[in-house]
């Protein structure tokens, strides 16, 4: 099995650390999260739409635009499968619980990415791995 190897600057203090594997697939899906839709040069359908809609009501059309984004997003990555996608409204902005399995390793991450509107970020936090069964 080959190993994946990255770099990330996301919470280190701009000191760049080493990642591999699973931790690049995550930071890859975070990095592309923070590209607002259209920002790419040459790629006007690349990026994340939620961006545009912090401010919007949490209507069934913004959850439902939510869902497919993420999904989208999700699917250009061949590393990852998407398992399950919750998005929510909070008193700051979105977030969206995000089911992943890394199907080089069949490893099942839980992740909470939360889209802040006040500071203009994305932040992700693992919430528990293990092994995917029945996935």
């Amino acid at each position: 099995m080959s190993t994946f190897r990255g770099f990330s600057t996301i919470g280190s203090d701009f000191a760049t650390v080493s990642v591999t594997d699973f931790a690049a697939a995550k930071t890859d899906l975070q990095n592309s999260f923070n590209v607002r839709l259209g920002e790419r040069l040459m790629r006007p359908k690349f990026g994340c739409v939620i961006w545009d809609m912090l401010y919007e009501p949490f209507t069934d059309q913004v959850f439902n635009d939510i869902i497919d984004n993420v999904t989208e997003i999700a699917k250009s990555d061949p590393r990852l499968q998407l398992v399950n996608i919750e998005p929510t409204e909070y008193e700051h902005g979105i977030r969206i619980s995000l089911s992943l399995k890394y199907i080089p390793t069949n490893i099942v991450e839980n992740m909470l990415v939360t889209f802040n509107k006040e500071a203009s970020q994305v932040t992700a936090n693992s919430i528990n791995t293990g092994t995917a069964n029945g996935y």
